[in-house]
């Protein structure tokens, strides 16, 4: 071989490698980027309350959450040992974990009788801290998961030294609303807790790439909570409609409602319009069923009940905000009209 066609055969080498480099690259590109999707927790803010829909006072009239969420492959040490737990029902090591702090009040539908309806909803405050841990399911066959399990731990306090009468006080003071005559009867102080597990399924994709990037999905839901909180069953399905749509698992909400995650993805625009619908059976609920060491305020409880909303969810870069509104059927028997609330929440990655 000629010095001339030694040359031509490095430069063709040279030409390869390159093309080979650019071409590997181009998925490392988008891998990096995906990593880097994965690299930020999520910190939601979610407010549930009547005045977001109807305005009445009455059953459940307000609920505030504030959550985070660590990034993917975030759990810490101590955290580890959920591992055998995880592997065992969700084939896969635990991927994320989350913590959130929150209050719910309840109230009857008569907020200026004295004492409190016997009849109605007795009043309580509840104050609570929720661990979690995320697992998605790990495949042999590199295929994408199937499902995405949560596991988590709700522990506080209901009476009141959980403050529903002071933050409920202070909320109608602001406002200019009637202030709340009947929190002597409420639930006296108790320690609670509710274990709760839920597996969401990867989005059934019905059509996607339509109308410039519409699609929609189907996402089916099931779980389960034991505990002197609640002790329930519960399936959900929701559907959606938008543009990447697979930015999320829906937004976050406050229990028992049909709830997503604080996750998202994050980058371009994403928006969605949702409607979906989840069927409790429920076995006990400590805000209807009464103190469970002491005699107190309680009524007879309805043992289903099911949740339908619609709303929609709106994100752009690090920010997403979504709306829900939700009409809940009645929870206990002498109820006499279902509920209806509104949901915001605000999440920011960070």
């Amino acid at each position: 071989m000629d010095r001339r066609q030694a040359d031509a055969r490095h430069h063709r080498v040279k030409r390869w490698l390159t093309g080979a480099a650019i071409l590997a690259a181009l998925p490392g590109a988008a891998f990096a980027q995906e990593s880097e999707a994965d690299t930020k927790g999520v910190l939601s803010l979610t407010v549930e309350n009547d005045s977001l829909s109807s305005g009445a006072d009455r059953n459940y009239t307000s609920g505030i959450r504030l959550g985070y969420v660590s990034p993917a492959e975030g759990v810490p040490d101590w955290l580890q040992g959920a591992g055998g737990f995880t592997r065992a029902f969700s084939n896969s090591a635990p991927d994320f974990w989350g913590i959130a702090v929150g209050q719910s009040i309840f109230t009857p539908e008569d907020i200026n009788a004295v004492p409190a309806p016997a009849d109605q909803h007795p009043y309580a405050g509840w104050l609570y801290v929720q661990i979690s841990v995320g697992a998605e399911e790990d495949r042999s066959d590199g295929r994408a998961p199937r499902y995405l399990d949560s596991y988590e731990l709700e522990l506080g306090i209901v009476g009141p030294s959980a403050m529903g009468e002071e933050a409920q006080s202070g909320i109608h003071e602001w406002l200019g609303a009637p202030d709340p005559q009947g929190w002597d009867s409420q639930l006296e102080d108790e320690i609670a807790f509710a274990a709760s597990f839920d597996r969401r399924w990867r989005a059934l994709r019905l059509f996607g790439d339509f109308l410039g990037g519409i699609e929609a999905d189907l996402t089916p839901s099931a779980g389960v909570s034991l505990g002197t909180l609640r002790t329930e069953a519960r399936v959900g399905l929701a559907a959606r409609i938008g543009q990447r749509i697979d930015s999320d698992y829906g937004p976050p909400r406050v229990r028992p409602s049909l709830a997503g995650l604080e996750h998202f993805r994050g980058g371009p625009l994403s928006w969605s319009v949702f409607a979906g619908v989840q069927g409790r059976a429920v076995a006990h609920n400590l805000f209807l069923d009464g103190n469970t060491f002491e005699d107190s305020a309680s009524v007879d409880r309805t043992p289903f009940v099911a949740d339908f909303q619609t709303g929609f969810s709106l994100s752009a870069g690090a920010v997403r905000l979504a709306y829900t509104y939700v009409w809940r059927t009645e929870e206990f028997e002498t109820q006499p009209t279902r509920q209806d609330f509104g949901a915001l929440s605000l999440s920011v990655r960070m």
